[in-house]
C-alpha cells in the first residue's frame, strides 16, 4: 500500500488476461501498452515485461509498462537491473487521460513508483513516450525529457480528397506510376496470415535491412515474427503490393483504439523502379481512415532530418514531436558502473544512456 487510499503492484506475462484488461479497461488503450507486445520482446531477451500498476481506486488508475533487465557487473557483490520500454512507444497508460493533467495524481504515481525502483535495486529508466498520448507531460520534474525528433503521421478525420492533397506532387506521380505498371495492394487480416506469409515478409525484411546496413537492433529472426503474428493476430494487418503474383513491397501495420501505425516496411531492390511503396503506403492511409482509426503513424527517421523522415514527409503536412525520457533512480550504483568505462565519458555521456551500457548493450 502507498498511503491510505493507493496500492500499487506488478504484473507479468503469466497475468496476461488481468494485464491486457486493465489496458483496454484506459480511455486511449493501444497495442504497445498490452502484454502480448511486451511478452515478444521478452521472448527476443531484451528484458522480462513488467507491468506496475498505480491504483487510487478502480476508476482511478496508471498502468507502466517496461521490460526489467539485469546489469551484468555487479557492485560490491550485488545485482542491480535497469528498466527500458521496448521498440515502439511506452512510458505511463493513465485510465483517464485527465489523470496526466493531475499534478497531484502524477506526483503520488511516481513517489511510488521511484520508491519501488529503488527498493528493488533498479539504477535507471529509459522511456521512449508515446507521441499521440503525450504521456510525457507531467513528467517533467521526476525525469530528463529530451526531443529527439518529429515523426509524420495523417489525421483520418479529415475527407480523403484533403488526405490526396497534402500528398507531395513527386508522390502522386509515383502512385499513379505504380497503378499504370499494374501493381495491387492487398491486405492480409492477423487471423490470415499463413506461414507462406511469415516467410515472406521475413524474407524482404532482411534483404531491406541489409540494404540499409541496419543495426543488429533492427534485425528479427524468422521465429519472432511466426510469433509476432500469432500473438498480435487481432492487432496486426499485412500490407502487400504485388506485381504480376509476385509480393514486392510489404508493410506490417499495428492497430488499436485510436491508432494505426506504420511499424515495419521492406521492399525487393529489384522492383523499386514499379513504385510500389508509394502507392502501398498510400492505401495503407486509406485502409485506416476505412477502419476508424484517429491517426496512422509513419514515424520518422534514423537520424533527424534524414533521408527516411523526408520521404515520409511527403505523405502528410502533420507531425508530432517523439520525445525520449532518463531517470538516475540510484546515483551511487550508477557511477559506480559508469566509472569502469575504459574511455573519454565526457563526449559519450549525452548521447547513450544509460551510460554503463555503452560497452555490454
Amino acid at each position: 500500500m502507498i498511503g491510505k487510499a493507493a496500492a500499487c503492484h506488478l504484473l507479468t506475462v503469466e497475468n496476461r488476461d488481468g494485464w491486457n484488461k486493465l489496458v483496454k479497461a484506459c480511455e486511449t488503450p493501444d497495442v504497445f501498452f498490452l502484454a502480448d507486445y511486451l511478452a515478444l520482446y521478452e521472448q527476443r531477451g531484451e528484458g522480462s515485461a513488467r507491468l506496475f500498476v498505480y491504483e487510487e481506486s478502480s476508476e482511478n488508475f496508471a498502468l507502466y509498462p517496461y521490460l526489467l533487465r539485469e546489469i551484468p557487473e555487479a557492485v560490491q557483490g550485488k545485482s542491480y537491473f535497469d528498466i527500458v520500454t521496448p521498440y515502439g512507444y511506452g512510458g505511463p497508460l493513465y485510465s483517464h487521460s485527465s489523470l496526466q493533467k493531475d499534478g497531484g495524481f502524477v506526483q503520488r504515481f511516481r513517489k511510488a513508483f521511484s520508491q519501488y525502483c529503488q527498493s528493488e535495486g533498479i539504477v535507471s529508466e529509459f522511456v521512449r513516450f508515446h507521441p499521440y498520448l503525450n504521456n510525457d507531460k507531467g513528467l517533467e520534474e521526476y525525469m530528463l525529457i529530451t526531443p529527439v525528433g518529429d515523426i509524420v503521421y495523417n489525421n483520418l478525420e479529415i475527407p480523403e480528397e484533403q488526405i490526396w492533397e497534402n500528398i507531395a506532387s513527386s508522390k502522386k506521380r509515383r502512385i499513379k506510376k505504380a497503378k499504370k505498371n499494374d501493381v495491387d495492394v492487398l491486405f492480409v487480416d492477423g487471423k490470415d496470415i499463413t506461414p507462406e506469409d511469415v516467410t515472406t515478409f521475413h524474407s524482404i525484411y532482411t534483404e531491406t535491412m541489409d540494404k540499409k546496413n541496419a543495426s543488429p537492433f533492427y534485425y528479427f529472426s524468422r521465429s519472432f515474427f511466426q510469433s509476432y503474428f500469432r500473438v498480435l493476430a487481432p492487432c496486426v494487418t499485412l500490407a502487400y503490393a504485388v506485381h504480376s503474383g509476385r509480393i514486392i513491397s510489404v508493410n506490417l501495420i499495428l492497430a488499436g483504439g485510436e491508432f494505426a501505425t506504420i511499424h515495419l516496411s521492406a521492399s525487393l531492390k529489384e522492383f523499386l523502379p514499379l513504385c510500389p511503396n508509394c502507392y502501398l503506403r498510400y492505401e495503407c492511409i486509406l485502409w485506416a481512415k476505412k477502419k476508424g482509426y484517429r491517426f496512422i503513424d509513419h514515424g520518422g527517421g534514423k537520424e533527424k532530418g534524414d533521408s527516411l523522415f523526408a520521404y515520409k514527409r511527403q505523405f502528410s503536412n502533420s507531425l508530432t514531436e517523439y520525445k525520449v525520457g532518463k531517470k538516475i533512480h540510484l546515483d551511487h550504483i550508477y557511477e559506480a558502473l559508469s566509472a569502469r568505462l575504459p574511455i573519454d565519458r565526457e563526449g559519450e555521456q549525452a548521447a547513450f544512456f544509460p551510460e554503463y551500457r555503452m560497452m555490454t548493450g
